[in-house]
């Protein structure tokens, strides 16, 4: 099977085990081995990855921004060989809620949406 990695695996939606989105696919690693072609040894999910494509400057300032909530796990990478399903979106073998890539959410939630009365 031919894939255009840019085409077909760059932005596409990325979901856990149980379908619940992850987030999409800002970043593609490449293992380099000799005499033979290039492999993916694993896709990122990761805004700050994503901001580095625009740019070493915009990737520094989201990297700042980032800090207030990114723990451990950023960017996020797995594996190549945990891709469960590829089609119009990417199924990988993980569970979104407690991946690296909702930290975000799991913020907002903690510093903002549980103080709002009523919200929980």
């Amino acid at each position: 099977m031919t894939i255009d990695l840019i085409r077909d695996v760059l932005d596409t939606q990325v979901l856990d085990r149980r379908k619940q989105p992850l987030g999409k696919v800002d970043g593609i690693g490449l293992e380099l081995r000799e005499g033979a072609a290039p492999r993916v040894a694993y896709l990122e999910i990761d805004g700050v990855t994503a901001w580095r494509r625009l740019g070493a400057r915009y990737g520094r300032w989201a990297a700042r921004i980032a800090s207030r909530w990114q723990h451990e796990g950023h960017p996020y990478r797995f594996r190549w060989s945990q891709v469960l399903d590829f089609g119009i979106d990417i199924e990988i073998d993980v569970d979104a809620h407690r991946s690296p890539p909702l930290d975000l959410e799991r913020w907002l939630s903690d510093k903002f949406v549980n103080r709002i009365p009523g919200a929980k």
